[in-house]
């Protein structure tokens, strides 16, 4: 059987954007066993429509911590977010749980590699023991 669990919004930010996403979870049940899925969707300047699917998260804070990671995997900056209480009122707005590291890192510059023009100057070999 297929229920609604809860419904939260998260607000995160991308190229100068705010986008909030409204997400309601499902709870499927079967066989003694729940499951959770969501999904949302939003787009941006260079893609008509970014979906989120999260499929069988096995508790409400495994799928939100899938969602937060799909949202910092497709470069969105998670700010702030709430839940929608039972009686249909939501929440105030907090923090989101399960960032990741942090903002993407720079990669370090690959050591510089010897042309060949620097070979023959040299007549040695990168890598050669002397």
């Amino acid at each position: 059987m297929i229920s609604e669990h809860a419904r939260f919004q998260l607000e995160a930010g991308k190229l100068g954007r705010d986008h909030v996403f409204q997400v309601t979870v499902f709870e499927a049940e079967e066989r003694r066993r729940k499951r959770y899925f969501a999904e949302t969707q939003c787009s941006d300047p260079f893609h008509l429509v970014i979906q989120f699917i999260i499929r069988d998260a096995p508790d409400f804070d495994a799928l939100l911590q899938r969602f937060v990671g799909q949202l910092e995997h497709r470069g969105f900056e998670p700010r702030r977010m709430r839940l929608c209480a039972p009686t249909g009122k939501w929440q105030p707005w907090g923090p989101v749980p399960f960032l990741g590291a942090g903002p993407l890192r720079v990669a370090q510059e690959p050591p510089a590699i010897e042309t060949a023009d620097e070979r023959r100057i040299t007549g040695v070999k990168s890598g050669a023991k002397a």
